[in-house]
């Protein structure tokens, strides 16, 4: 109901909740979203979610990571994102995310930043010839993609503008050693956790939410 109420929002976070179409719709008539998590939600369609795509043309960072989703959901989400976004979760889809959904994906986001993709068990190097057409990839995450060998991870130290690695659950400790010996440049599992649209980042203390800085004040209710 508070949702229903709201069209001028520009950061949203509905992080393990059970939506429903009417709420996804609720959520798309807010065309200036910048930020939205709906991370591990479920109870909506996948019309629904393509409507709200459709309409949140603005968004800069947009997850959806581990919600119920079937695979006509990733195809709808892979589609109808907007072309503008930078940061983008699609991690925890097992066997429903597929190398064309890459490709369409890449094709479609050219902006991208910064990409999750981990939990994806269908990915394969043969993926890797997307992420070279992302021009401003800095940071990367493919853990527990489990189809693709450490060996083959030293391809994307070829990708110049790459920053950070995540490659949780497919490296080994020694094998670990030997990739961050090969690709110098390249901060690899250095973060377990996603930052992408969530109102606050565990790792930093400086009390910010959405990147606002916030501090509690604590008021005597007596006015003394």
């Amino acid at each position: 109901s508070i949702l229903c109420l709201c069209e001028r929002l520009q950061n949203l976070s509905l992080e393990g909740l059970v939506l429903s179409d009417d709420i996804v719709k609720s959520i798309a008539k807010n065309t200036s979203l910048i930020r939205l998590n709906l991370c591990g939600c479920s109870g909506f369609s996948a019309e629904a979610l393509e409507c709200m795509l459709n309409s949140c043309a603005m968004l800069d960072e947009l997850n959806l990571s581990w919600c119920d989703f079937t695979a006509t959901h990733v195809t709808a989400a892979v589609n109808h994102v907007t072309s503008k976004v930078t940061q983008l979760n699609l991690s925890g889809y097992r066997q429903n995310l597929q190398i064309a959904d890459v490709k369409t994906l890449v094709e479609r986001c050219p902006f991208l930043v910064h990409l999750d993709l981990s939990d994806s068990v269908m990915l394969k190097p043969e993926c890797f010839q997307y992420f070279h057409q992302l021009l401003f990839l800095q940071h990367l995450c493919l853990s527990r993609c489990y189809q693709i060998s450490p060996a083959e991870l030293v391809e994307l130290g070829e990708i110049p503008t790459l920053k950070t690695l995540q490659v949780f659950g497919i490296v080994t400790d020694n094998s670990l050693q030997l990739l961050k010996e090969t690709l110098p440049d390249i901060k690899i599992n250095c973060s377990h956790f996603t930052s992408i649209a969530r109102p606050t980042i565990s790792s930093k203390k400086n009390h910010e939410i959405w990147g606002i800085k916030c501090r509690l004040t604590l008021r005597n209710p007596s006015g003394l």
